[in-house]
């Protein structure tokens, strides 16, 4: 009985969040320049006339774009920004209506519920159950880069699930649904990718990074107080007259700590473009401080 009614519980819990999420998310359709390609995928209200959702769902399409919000006629949206290297759009819906949704800011933990929300073959308001199945991914893109920290999931995510929300049982999202390798191996872009990417493309409609003419790795050392991950110095693109060296293990750039790939790529974000910052390090043993030019991408 006791169990019986834990189920009952969270059964009542979960058709609760659903419906709560569903008049948040839309569909959107657009066809190609010539008309002769139409696509369809999701999307996910972040604000008051906003909508995000993944690049490659519009791709290729031409304005006006058609988005349909649960329980609302069609509206017209517009593209406003872009960034093809993390899969992400942003949507102008003018007369849009919904409460946006909210990111998570914690980290997601391996095992825990999410549900993954969107319009899989054309099935509007369509929902699927699954856990956080794997954490810190990389998916690489058709172009080449790569998306990292991606989120995996074994909810369900089919062709038109692409760009609707990935959240968790606080209705908050995780990240936005994009299909995986497999049907139980899905991936999602961060919420931590898209609090990042989001206000640079409202504001400059698209994402600019700097460079400081190196290529790194990522390494698991063992010791004393377990295992760590560090990020190294693998290659510099123009050795002569360089401050970092081959092997350098980068501990802060601009101020900002470095414990993974993409904290790199984060601190060499668009007003470092042109300056000179400070690169914090471990060479030998010793930590140092030097500085690099940054330059445009």
């Amino acid at each position: 009985m006791a169990m019986n009614n834990a189920l009952m519980a969270l059964n009542g819990e979960l058709t609760a969040l659903i419906k709560g999420i569903l008049p948040s998310t839309v569909t959107i359709n657009g066809f190609s320049k010539d008309l002769s390609e139409g696509s369809q995928g999701s999307g996910w209200i972040y604000a008051a006339n906003l909508v995000v959702t993944n690049h490659h769902v519009i791709d290729g399409m031409v304005d006006p774009i058609t988005v349909r919000p649960v329980g609302r006629g069609p509206l017209t949206g517009s593209v406003i920004g872009i960034d093809p290297g993390n899969d992400i759009a942003l949507l102008r819906v003018d007369g849009l209506q919904g409460i946006p949704l909210l990111l998570e800011e914690l980290t997601p933990q391996l095992g825990e519920l999410c549900v993954a929300i969107g319009t899989p073959h054309s099935y509007r308001e369509s929902a699927s159950l699954g856990i956080i199945s794997g954490l810190s991914r990389q998916i690489r893109n058709s172009d080449g880069s790569v998306i990292e920290e991606m989120i995996q999931t074994d909810a369900s995510v089919n062709p038109g699930n692409s760009g609707g929300p990935l959240v968790n049982i606080h209705g908050r999202v995780l990240g936005i649904n994009t299909m995986g390798p497999a049907e139980t191996v899905n991936m999602a872009v961060p919420a931590e990718t898209i609090a990042h990417v989001v206000p640079e493309l409202l504001e400059h409609g698209a994402v600019l990074r700097s460079s400081i003419g190196i290529s790194i790795a990522v390494m698991q050392l063992e010791g004393e107080n377990g295992i760590r991950q560090i990020v190294t110095v693998r290659k510099i693109k123009e050795p002569a007259n360089h401050a970092l060296e081959s092997g350098d293990v980068l501990l802060e750039i601009n101020g900002n700590p470095v414990r993974r790939r993409i904290d790199v790529i984060r601190a060499l974000s668009r007003d470092t473009i042109g300056k000179i910052i400070p690169v914090v390090i471990e060479r030998d043993g010793e930590k140092k401080i030097v500085n690099v030019s940054a330059t445009e991408k």
